[in-house]
Order: C-alpha cells, then sequence, then structure tokens
C-alpha cells in the first residue's frame, strides 16, 4: 500500500469513526441464539415449581415442561432467551420492553415487537408478508392474527435461511425449523424485525478494506 493511499484509509477511519461506524458494546452472535433455540425448543430452561420462578427463567407454557397450565403461551418468553443468549441487550427498561419476570426479557408477543424496534431492529410487515431480503438466522418473526398492531400474536425465531426458505423455532406450540408460513391460515400478518447492529459495523469494515488492501 501506498504511503499516500495509508494516510487516506487512516483518515477515512476517523471520520467513519466519528460519523457513528464504531462498534458497539452489543455483540449479537446469530448463530448462538440459533443454538440456543434449537437445543430448548422442546423442553424449558427452568426448574419446576412455579410458573414465575426464574430458574433461571419463567415458563408460561404447557407442553414438554412441568405440567403447568397456559399462562398465556412461552413463545415471546423464549424468543427472547434465545436473544440474550446471543448477547442482545436484555428487554428492560419500561413499556414494551418490561423485562418481566426475570429483568431481562419480555413475554408478549406483540410487546417483544414493539421492544425490538425501540431498541433498533427494523421492521417489515404485511398480510403473508415475503421474508425481506436481509432476513437472517437469530432474526424475529411476529405473527398477528386480525392486522400488524393485533395483539392477539405469537413469536417465533428464524433458526434456518436458504434464498426465500426461511425456517423458525418456537414454543407454544413447540415448533424446530418449521417453514414460516404453518401459520398462513390463523395468523397472516407476518412481522419480520431484522437486527441491524452488526449491519453498520460490516458496511464500516468494508469500506476501510478498499483502502487497506
Amino acid at each position: 500500500m501506498s504511503h499516500y493511499k495509508r494516510r487516506v484509509g487512516y483518515t477515512l477511519l476517523i471520520v467513519l469513526l466519528l460519523c457513528g461506524c464504531s462498534r458497539t458494546t452489543e455483540v449479537y452472535e446469530r448463530q448462538t441464539a440459533r443454538n440456543y433455540a434449537h437445543l430448548w425448543y422442546n423442553s424449558c430452561n427452568h426448574v419446576c415449581g412455579d410458573y414465575r420462578a426464574c430458574t433461571p427463567w419463567s415458563f408460561w407454557g404447557w407442553e414438554n415442561c412441568c405440567g403447568y397450565q397456559s399462562h398465556g403461551g412461552d413463545c415471546a418468553n423464549f424468543v427472547s432467551q434465545s436473544l440474550i443468549a446471543g448477547g442482545h441487550s436484555d428487554l428492560s427498561g419500561g413499556t414494551p420492553c418490561r423485562g418481566y419476570p426475570c429483568g431481562k426479557e419480555e413475554i408478549g408477543a406483540k410487546n417483544l415487537g414493539d421492544c425490538l424496534v425501540k431498541k433498533g431492529w427494523m421492521r417489515t410487515c404485511g398480510y403473508r408478508q415475503a421474508p425481506p431480503s436481509n432476513i437472517q438466522i437469530g432474526d424475529v418473526l411476529i405473527y398477528h392474527t386480525n392486522s400488524c398492531s393485533d395483539s392477539d400474536a405469537h413469536a417465533a425465531i428464524v433458526t434456518y435461511v436458504n434464498g426465500s426458505d426461511v425456517r423458525i423455532s418456537c414454543h407454544s406450540s413447540n415448533q424446530k425449523d418449521k417453514a414460516y408460513t404453518y401459520m398462513a391460515n390463523i395468523k397472516p400478518y407476518y412481522e419480520w424485525l431484522h437486527f441491524t447492529g452488526n449491519d453498520n459495523w460490516q458496511v464500516c469494515r468494508l469500506r476501510f478494506s478498499e483502502f487497506s488492501d
């Protein structure tokens, strides 16, 4: 690399850092979130006793864990756990990010979508909305019944992506790598949520690499 090009590269790096290209302290590891979902999709990370007990997590569903009656379903709780396992910041700090009951998670499906938008995630929603081109494993899909703002909702985490073949995993009911369209007849409004934090850093790296090769 020439001395001139090196100087330009370092100058560009300083400009990018000043303009918001510094990497945040939050590093969301998508693969780790996916691995957590695959590990716990058919059971619960919870010691049976009180469904609200944080041992280390509560459990609001009924299937394959503790024999509880359902308390609204465990879908958003499960997705929250997966995100946090991947290094995402706690989903707390006030509605819609309630951090209930264990101080970290959002247990309502619609609230979870609103919470992630508040945290900077990109939302795309519509009737049987196709997956946006930027959807990756570790992103989130919220299903709604009558509209994108309907509270009758179900949360899932994206755990497989191969082109237009996008699949999810979830609790209540338990699913692993299920086609995202599986609820099309009962909850046809798809709210896709994409974590953008890693995207900005990758763009900055590409820009700087043009001057560092």
